[in-house]
C-alpha cells in the first residue's frame, strides 16, 4: 500500500501530537507535590493509587496502545480503526481480568487475618492496643501495611484512638474489617481483659469468612472465563476484519464511522454487563469514616 506524502505528514503530526499530549500528561501526573497537612480523605487516596498505576505498568500499556492504533491507522489509513484498536488495547487488562478486584479484596482481607493474629500475640505481653498497634507495623503483611503505617502514625500524632480506628475501616474499606476496628473502638470505651482472646476468636472469623469468598471466587469463574473468551473472539473479529481491506470499505463514509461508533459502543456496553452479571456486591460497611472535626486529641 502506497502512502501519498500528505498522508505520510498527516501521520508524523497525529504521533508528534500524541507525544506531546503524553508528555503533558505526564508532566501533571509525575510531579509531586508537598505532603498535606492532614492523611487524604478516600477519593484523595483513590486517585493516588490510580495515579501510581499509571505510572507503572499503565505507561507501557498506553505506549503499546498508542504504537499499534498508529500501525493500524498507517497500514489501513483509517483513522477510526487505529482509535478502536488503541482503545481495544487499553481495555484488554479489564476484559482479562474481570474478579481481579474480587481477588484483590480476598487478599487483602487474608492480610488483615494474619495481622490480626500478631496483634493477639503482641498484646498478650501486657502492652496496651496502641503500643501494640505500633509494635506490628515491623511485621505487618504487605498487602496492607500502607493502612497499618498510617494508623500508626495518627495514634502517634495524638489522634483520638476511636477516630484513628475509624478511619482505619474507611482505608480498608471492607465490611468485614469494620469488625476488627469495632472491636478495637469497644477496647477503647472498655479497657477490660480478654482483648488477646477476642483478636484471636475474630482472627478465626476472618479466616473462615476468606475460606467462603474464596469458594465463591470459584464458582464465578466459569462466567468470567465465558466473558474473556467471547471477548476474544469478537476482538479477533475485529482484528481480521481491519486488514481485509474491502470489507470494512463501507465503514470509511461518515456514516459508517457512525455506525461502527455505536456498535462498539454496544459491544462495550455488553462486555459491562457481563462482567457485572460475573461480578459480586460488596457487603453494606456498619463504620463510617471519623469526624473530620475531632481528628487530634485533646
Amino acid at each position: 500500500m502506497n502512502l501519498s506524502p500528505t498522508a505520510l505528514l498527516a501521520a508524523v503530526c497525529g504521533t508528534v501530537a500524541v507525544l506531546g499530549l503524553a508528555l503533558a500528561v505526564y508532566g501533571a501526573v509525575g510531579a509531586s507535590g508537598p505532603a498535606p497537612a492532614r492523611p487524604p480523605g478516600r477519593l484523595q487516596r483513590r486517585a493516588r493509587e490510580a495515579t501510581t498505576a499509571l505510572r507503572g505498568r499503565g505507561r507501557l500499556l498506553i505506549a503499546a496502545a498508542g504504537a499499534v492504533g498508529l500501525l493500524v491507522w498507517l497500514l489501513t489509513s483509517w483513522l477510526l480503526g487505529g482509535l478502536l484498536t488503541a482503545a481495544a488495547i487499553l481495555g484488554m487488562p479489564w476484559i482479562l481480568q474481570p474478579g481481579r478486584g474480587g481477588k484483590d479484596r480476598i487478599e487483602r482481607l487474608e492480610a488483615l487475618e494474619e495481622w490480626v493474629r500478631r496483634l493477639a500475640d503482641i498484646h498478650t505481653a501486657g502492652i496496651s492496643l496502641e503500643q501494640a498497634v505500633t509494635s506490628s507495623v515491623r511485621s505487618a503483611p504487605e498487602r496492607i501495611a500502607p493502612e497499618i503505617s498510617r494508623l500508626a502514625s495518627r495514634l502517634a500524632t495524638r489522634w483520638r484512638p476511636q477516630d484513628a480506628y475509624r478511619q482505619f475501616a474507611d482505608d480498608l474499606d471492607d465490611a468485614t474489617a469494620d469488625s476488627v476496628a469495632a472491636l478495637m473502638i469497644g477496647h477503647v470505651h472498655d479497657r477490660g481483659a480478654g482483648l488477646s482472646t477476642a483478636l484471636k476468636v475474630l482472627a478465626g472469623q476472618l479466616s473462615e469468612e476468606v475460606l467462603m469468598r474464596r469458594k465463591i471466587e470459584a464458582d464465578r469463574e466459569k462466567p468470567r472465563a465465558n466473558m474473556r473468551w467471547v471477548s476474544l473472539f469478537c476482538l479477533a473479529v475485529f482484528g481480521v476484519s481491519v486488514v481485509s481491506g474491502g470489507y470494512v470499505a463501507p465503514y470509511s463514509t461518515p456514516f459508517g464511522h457512525l455506525l461502527l461508533l455505536l456498535l462498539a459502543t454496544a459491544f462495550a456496553a455488553t462486555l459491562v454487563w457481563m462482567r457485572r452479571m460475573a461480578l459480586s456486591k460488596p457487603t453494606p460497611r456498619f463504620l463510617s469514616g471519623p469526624d473530620t472535626t475531632s481528628q487530634e486529641g485533646t
